[in-house]
């Protein structure tokens, strides 16, 4: 009988700790943020569009700027060096080609300015130094520069752009607005300067070659 009491209580225990065991088995799916959890059968795309880049592509794609994939861009830049409240710097993958997309929201117009005189007084690898206004190559790439009091935006491609697109696309996505200040220049070409008074441009080109 005793034999018979201590193989029960044995039997009883190893089914105890097998349960116990079996319950914690931890699923890693489970703990894995949402945002991470990927299907093996979905697209490269799929998976960038569950990052939130704070880029709206498909308003991007439906203006004709056509992006077709994002990544962040992590090397430092000049502005970075001024203490923005947020900083927004992204490739935008394209059919051809990929275009630089950065932005730098400041606390105020005097910290904008700082930052963006500062800038082109030591512009590129080559640190030119820039006067306003002045028709000079900035670099070999097109580019546009957005200014209003409180941001600076750059946006470099090899590939041919229109401001315009991208003046809709901030309106249209309700980006920052009230611009005062765009430059814009083509292909080795030399920089055009526009004031913005009340959204109208004065004095520009419309499209870089």
């Amino acid at each position: 009988m005793m034999n018979y009491l201590v193989l029960l209580s044995s039997a009883i225990v190893l089914f105890s700790c097998g349960q116990k065991n079996k319950e914690e088995l931890i699923d890693m799916h489970d703990i894995m943020p949402s945002s991470e959890r990927y299907n093996d059968n979905e697209t490269p795309q799929e998976k960038i569009d569950k990052i939130d880049f704070g880029f709206n592509a498909a308003l991007a794609n439906e203006l004709g700027i056509n992006i077709s994939g994002l990544h962040f861009y992590e090397a430092p830049m000049f502005p970075d060096r001024f203490n923005p409240k947020r900083t927004k710097k992204l490739v935008l993958m394209q059919e051809m080609d990929s275009t630089l997309f950065c932005q730098w929201s400041y606390k105020d117009s005097v910290a904008t300015k700082n930052a963006f005189y500062n800038w082109i007084d030591c512009f590129g690898a080559k640190c030119k130094s820039i006067k306003m206004y002045e028709k000079i190559n900035f670099q070999k790439e097109n580019f546009v520069l957005f200014m209003n009091d409180t941001s600076i935006t750059y946006i470099s491609s090899s590939q041919k752009m229109n401001y315009v697109d991208w003046q809709e696309f901030f309106e249209k996505s309700q980006e920052i607005e009230d611009w005062k200040l765009l430059i814009q220049q083509g292909m080795r070409g030399k920089a055009n300067w526009s004031r913005i008074e009340k959204g109208k441009i004065i004095e520009n080109s419309t499209s870089l070659k």
